[in-house]
């Protein structure tokens, strides 16, 4: 009797495991079905045409970045702004021979060199960006993978320097200059590229307790090298994607529409992830999910290229997802503000001008 009892209470544990554990934990951790379906996916530019249009990409020499201004001007964009740390002359060029050699037209093709490693950087795109009639499309792919805790110019661990407070910061800068060009049906849209990486991040991302006057964002950022390092890219596009959603919800009541969109490439191997060949699970990962890199650009292009009923959306290849888990809580809602307003103080102590913008966000409702 005591045995039926004991396996009875056995196969109990494991059925609840099995149906009740395991899809949590899935679901919080590891959206192992998202991976699969992104890995099948192949997307491609869903606007025929960008004649007359804008678009400005940065990171414009990364796999995701390049690729993307190449759909871009292969769609007939008017205007081309390649943004990079590096030259992206071989990018222009690159683009410019194969657009001949199909006998399309070449579109206007500027390229800027920004360091994204500091605030000056940022102001120095913005200053550009300035000079543009319009921009119609933003994407802003700039980012980087560090496995090493290292800090930038400002103070700030680098992954959340970069793929962070600067994207963050460009975003807030180029706000002013988003303006549709006259044949665009649709506001312009700003576009961050977000990440699975968030989903097993997120065990790492809590705020400190209720009794700490500590800084969310150094708490993020006074991080060390091993388990929190490497979790570094996905907590630092954790902070990116709780900062794009309150953006968005600040923007959708300008009198001046502006679409706020967050889009998912997906994986694939490219140098920036080629690191990872080296270490067991995050190869298993990527060999689970990853595709190749074409796919992932048509999906940002689409992305940025979103109609204004896609403004805070997290943008997939061909829908839309849910916020993490975590991220939809009370606490996460919390986390959403401390980080709105931490980054703000920040920007505001060392970028004077990002005051005016700010000044023209409606308050929270």
């Amino acid at each position: 009797m005591a045995n039926t009892f004991l396996i009875g209470t056995i196969a109990a544990a494991v059925i609840s495991f099995v149906t009740l554990v395991i899809p949590w934990f899935l679901s919080e951790y590891f959206p192992v079905q998202l991976l699969w379906k992104q890995r099948n996916g192949q997307p491609t530019v869903r606007t025929a045409s960008y004649a007359g249009r804008t678009a400005l990409v940065t990171g414009a020499n990364g796999a995701y970045g390049s690729r993307a201004a190449t759909l871009f001007a292969q769609h007939g964009i008017a205007t081309l702004v390649l943004v990079d740390v590096q030259d992206c002359a071989a990018v222009q060029q690159k683009i410019e021979v194969e657009l001949r050699a199909k006998g399309k037209p070449v579109p206007t093709i500027l390229v800027w060199q920004i360091d994204m490693m500091t605030f000056a950087g940022c102001q120095k795109l913005a200053k550009l960006a300035s000079t543009l009639e319009t921009l119609d499309h933003a994407l802003l792919t700039a980012g980087i993978l560090a496995f090493n805790r290292r800090e930038s110019p400002e103070g700030w661990e680098t992954s959340v320097q970069v793929n962070f407070l600067s994207t963050a910061l460009v975003a807030l800068l180029l706000l002013p200059r988003l303006k549709a060009s006259p044949g665009n049906p649709e506001p312009p849209v700003l576009t961050f590229v977000t990440s699975f990486g968030i989903y097993p991040s997120s065990f790492t991302m809590g705020l400190p307790p209720p009794s700490s006057t500590k800084s969310y964002l150094r708490k993020m950022s006074t991080n060390r090298d091993g388990l929190e390092q490497g979790h570094q890219y996905g907590r630092s596009k954790g902070l990116l994607l709780y900062f794009a959603r309150e953006l968005a919800a600040r923007t959708a009541r300008l009198d001046r529409p502006v679409t706020i969109t967050s889009a998912d490439p997906g994986s694939a191997w490219t140098p920036l992830t080629n690191p990872n060949q080296s270490k067991l699970i995050p190869r298993l990962i990527m060999n689970i999910s990853a595709r190749d890199p074409i796919y992932g650009a048509a999906a940002l292009v689409n992305g940025a290229s979103a109609p204004a009923s896609a403004n805070g959306q997290i943008l997939h290849d061909f829908d839309t997802a849910a916020y993490p888990p975590f991220m939809n809580r009370r606490s996460g809602r919390r986390a959403q503000e401390r980080v709105w307003d931490e980054a703000r103080k920040e920007f505001e102590a060392k970028v004077p001008e990002v005051a005016a913008v700010y000044a023209m966000l409606p308050d929270e409702e």
